[in-house]
């Protein structure tokens, strides 16, 4: 009898656990890039945050936001994880994926080079790595030429952070824009910054979405609870990675292949320090950054005119966890 029991329970527990799984909702969620910017998804993953909010997020890493609005609007993914550039892209070309949330509303890349490379000047005639045409990264470098007049300058396009660490190592490139840990690692080896991410932000750019969350505005529309779902577990992974050192520094040593204990503490220090408590996109950036890719020739300037501000990004989801008082609640 006692056999036929344990028997029964197991069975019971079984159907439970397969019940539950059941119940999860499949999210395939594109996301780049693989570096720090992307701690708190890693972090919801791991530490099952997203299944805490029903949610099976099946988590893809993509090297640069324009594959990722490829992937998108091939109808392979309703959400991803990145900001910038890319968003403003799609809608002006009549695409509907928007921000709904903003985790780092401002500049975290560095252009790092070699190290007999001293100035800006220096750069003339030399090659600089970035992701790919229309990222993030291709935004950050054309700024900082076009603000010191800096013309004989190539860009070439690697792909993804870690290619362009490839690429500056065996001195295929000079220079490469980064975000980190690789600038922590490459300026341990001798490396220089020669823009840090507040050069960046002094050059008058009026900010900058270098993270994020986006989604097909029409999908959202008729999912908002997975929507409120989602962000919930991204506003709680922020909060647990700044809350729990050690679970945070194993993740990142784990994800990012770091095991040195400076480079885990500067790491740590970088995703506390950087994340918005607050993840509503904030319209003056997204302003600023439609006027300087209009500027930059990134963007058809007419079509950016006449283009409202309200087309690229929605908080109305962000706005109904402030007022039900979830994000107070997480950051009390």
């Amino acid at each position: 009898m006692k056999t036929l029991a344990a028997a029964a329970l197991l069975v019971a527990l079984v159907l439970q656990q397969q019940s539950s799984a059941q119940e999860l909702t499949k999210v395939p969620f594109p996301y780049g890039p693989l570096g720090l910017n992307s701690v708190p998804f890693v972090i919801a993953k791991e530490a099952r945050l997203f299944e805490k909010h029903g949610l099976a997020v099946d988590m893809v890493y993509v090297g640069a936001s324009a594959v990722m609005v490829q992937s998108m609007l091939s109808g392979a993914a309703n959400f991803a994880a990145f900001g910038g550039p890319a968003v403003i892209t799609n809608v002006l070309s009549g695409g509907d994926i928007i921000q709904i949330a903003a985790l780092l509303p401002h500049f975290t890349q560095s252009l790092i080079v070699r190290g007999e490379i001293r100035e800006l000047r220096a750069l003339s005639g030399k090659k600089i790595g970035i992701t790919r045409f229309g990222s993030v990264t291709d935004f950050a470098i054309r700024t900082l030429l076009e603000k010191n007049n800096l013309k004989d300058v190539s860009t070439l396009q690697m792909g993804g952070f870690p290619e362009a660490v490839a690429a500056l190592l065996r001195g295929a490139i000079d220079g490469a824009v980064l975000s980190p840990p690789h600038t922590f690692r490459l300026l341990k080896e001798g490396y220089r910054e020669l823009a840090s991410p507040k050069d960046l932000r002094a050059l008058g750019s009026g900010g900058f979405l270098s993270q994020g969350i986006v989604a097909r505005r029409s999908y959202a529309a008729t999912h908002r609870d997975l929507v409120l779902r989602l962000l919930k577990a991204t506003v709680e992974a922020t909060r647990f990675a700044s809350a729990n050192e050690d679970f945070t520094k194993r993740l990142i040593g784990k994800y990012l292949g770091i095991s040195d204990a400076e480079l885990l503490r500067q790491s740590y220090t970088y995703v506390t320090d950087n994340f918005a408590k607050d993840p509503a996109v904030p319209e003056a950036v997204i302003q600023s950054m439609v006027q300087r890719m209009a500027q930059l020739n990134m963007i058809d300037a007419k079509a950016a005119q006449a283009t409202p501000t309200a087309a690229y990004f929605d908080n109305s989801y962000v706005n109904e966890l402030k007022q039900s008082g979830f994000l107070d609640s997480v950051w009390k």
